[in-house]
């Protein structure tokens, strides 16, 4: 899980709609914000947290109150 505030949701436009992908600015840097979690089948879960560019403290609020909207591109 990454909790970033630069982060663009682009689910709506790949073919896997249901993985919730986010892309993330180039020279993004974060910090691990807890443990790592092993789950049953076999992978790992880390908590990330995205820093700001000047003093490496935590820029992000926690995903579930980020809002995200869909844009619609003019021809």
């Amino acid at each position: 899980m990454i909790e970033a505030v630069n982060g663009k949701k682009i689910s709506d436009y790949t073919e896997y709609e249901n993985e919730d992908e986010i892309i993330l600015r180039l020279g993004s840097q974060f910090r691990v914000k807890s443990d790592v979690f092993k789950q049953s089948n076999g992978s790992y879960l880390v908590r990330l947290i995205e820093l700001g560019e000047n003093n490496n403290q935590p820029l992000a609020a926690p995903m579930n109150q980020i809002q995200f909207r869909q844009a619609t591109l003019q021809k």
